[in-house]
């Protein structure tokens, strides 16, 4: 018996992976997807389907952004409405117990502060490039990234967007100490005068649930914000609204619209596995820091993390 997909014309397939790059590795994976049925497109009789014509009458497809791939038992995708509470779980579970810097701040041993955490990974979401890995089994959300627009400020003197969170919605040091420590190393390496851009998107947090972890999820995750940071550019990424994050957000606003796009993708690599994938990935470091040099509570994050040697790097992409 044959796919269902097996109607669908060569050239229709041939459109579909030059229209959503994003979510394909590759041309050869996107065709392995498509005969393992692992690519799921949703069917469709809408008038304004822009694919009707060629494909037979009984079978249409509508495809939008929100078009997905499944890497062997993991689907990704954009964060939504319905996997937003799933993501943050992720973060407060994975990011906030096991993260180096987490630990170095003790994030880990305050629940307050992690919930501070959740707000500002609430507000990244809103900029609408932010990811999860779903297992298609349980629907559970097995990873997320949570991604951040970066402008570069008019005035040299105006605070950042994590310097304001951190003055104003932080109550708790630890999580004051975690977000300052990623403002301190960003100070050391502008990358907006390095590159003489004006936006960039920022990898903020990315984490993965224990269970879940050796999947090489964080490195499919990683890949697709590169390629949705691209895709900003011609307005096909939407921001989320304030009222997708659930009433416990409510009090948040809804991002400005952009008159620019990022030109780079950025990160601070705390782990060697984020190291690691960096490099596959070809991002440049441009600076590496000691955890060292960093102190809260009277110890250095290296002697919380257990390794004197640790340290973090700030990477960059062009797009």
């Amino acid at each position: 018996m044959s796919h269902p997909f097996s109607c669908i014309p060569p050239a229709f397939l041939d459109l579909l992976h030059v229209e959503y790059p994003f979510a394909f590795g590759n041309y050869a994976m996107f065709m392995r997807s498509i005969r393992e049925g692992m690519v799921h497109l949703h069917s469709s009789l809408e008038e304004n389907n822009p694919y009707r014509d060629g494909l037979p009458s009984s079978f249409n497809i509508f495809v939008s952004i929100k078009i997905d791939l499944c890497i062997g038992r993991y689907r990704i995708e954009l964060i939504t409405q319905a996997t937003f509470p799933g993501a943050l779980r992720v973060i407060k579970e994975a990011f906030c117990q096991d993260e180096a810097a987490a630990v170095g701040s003790e994030v880990n041993k305050n629940p307050v502060a992690a919930e501070e955490l959740m707000e500002l990974c609430a507000d990244a979401a809103l900029d609408g490039a932010s990811l999860v890995a779903v297992d298609v089994k349980t629907k559970e959300v097995a990873a997320a990234v949570f991604n951040k627009i970066q402008v570069k400020t008019s005035d040299a003197s105006e605070k950042t967007f994590f310097e304001i969170f951190a003055e104003k919605r932080c109550t708790q040091a630890s999580s004051r100490s975690l977000i300052q420590f990623m403002v301190d190393v960003d100070e050391r390496c502008n990358l907006f005068e390095k590159y003489k851009v004006d936006c960039s998107l920022e990898i903020m947090f990315i984490a993965t649930l224990r269970e879940h972890r050796r999947q090489k999820l964080a490195t499919e995750l990683i890949k697709n914000s590169i390629e949705i940071a691209r895709r900003i550019k011609d307005g096909s990424i939407a921001p989320m609204k304030v009222e997708d994050l659930g009433p416990k957000y409510s009090h948040l606003n809804n991002p400005k619209p952009l008159n620019t796009y990022p030109k780079i993708c950025q990160a601070i690599w705390t782990g060697k596995g984020t190291q690691a994938i960096g490099k596959l990935l070809n991002f440049k470091v441009h600076l590496t820091v000691p955890f060292s040099e960093f102190v809260f509570n009277g110890k250095t994050y290296s002697e919380r993390i257990g390794d004197e040697a640790a340290f973090c790097e700030v990477v960059a992409l062009s797009l």
